[in-house]
Formats: structure tokens, sequence, C-alpha cells
């Protein structure tokens, strides 16, 4: 066949190449931002980083503004972050005192915008 019999093939297939191209880099960037994030931040700012990133991707936004997560375990978490669960239990502790989320076995409630915010303020 020549290329014109092929053309309508072929933007058929783009499609689903270029889908695939975004989200390889998009994994690339929160890879890297991942790695900047081992590099320069403390484990709260490391565990406050990565509620925002999963809230961002898994979260539901409530009438409040909050986001509803899935509940993650703090063995998980502590696993993302390269840290303990005992240290993960004390900055979810920490950030509950703070006002900056809610959590039980039904799920993860972030005030994302207050956590960006406290973000911002200790860097």
């Amino acid at each position: 066949m020549d290329y014109r019999g092929n053309r309508g093939h072929h933007h058929a297939t783009a499609a689903p190449g270029s889908a695939l191209l975004q989200i390889l880099v998009q994994r690339t960037i929160e890879f890297t931002h991942r790695i900047e994030s081992f590099s320069v931040d403390n484990i709260a700012r490391r565990l406050a980083r990565s509620l925002i990133r999963f809230s961002e991707r898994l979260g539901v936004v409530e009438v409040d503004g909050s986001i509803r997560m899935v509940p993650f375990t703090h063995e998980l978490l502590s696993q993302y972050v390269g840290t303990s669960r005992e240290i993960v239990t004390h900055y979810m502790n920490q950030f509950r005192r703070q006002g900056f989320l809610r959590y039980s076995r039904k799920g993860i409630i972030l005030h994302r915008d207050a956590f960006r915010e406290w973000l911002r303020q200790n860097c």
C-alpha cells in the first residue's frame, strides 16, 4: 500500500501514541519532583507534598472545598515518603491538630489550600 492508503489509519493511531507520551512526560515530571523533595525537604514537607499530590490525582472536591481521598495507611505513606510508620503517624496527628486534614478508616479529608499555604510559609 502507498502512504495515501494508510493516511486515515496513521491518524487513528497517532492519538493513543500522543496520550501515552503525555502520560510518560507527566510521570517523569512527578518523579523528578519527588526526587527533588527527597533532597531538599524534611519529612513533614515530603509528607505534605505527597498528600497534596495524591489529592490532585485521586481526590474528590467536597462542597466546603476540602478534598476527600481514600484512606491511605500510615505504612503505605511511610514507604512512599521514605520514613517509618511512627514518624508518619506523628506528622499526620500534627497536621490534624493544625487543621490541615482529618482522617479515619473511611478516608482522608485534606484542606489543600491551607496545606499549600503552610508549605509556602515554611520553605
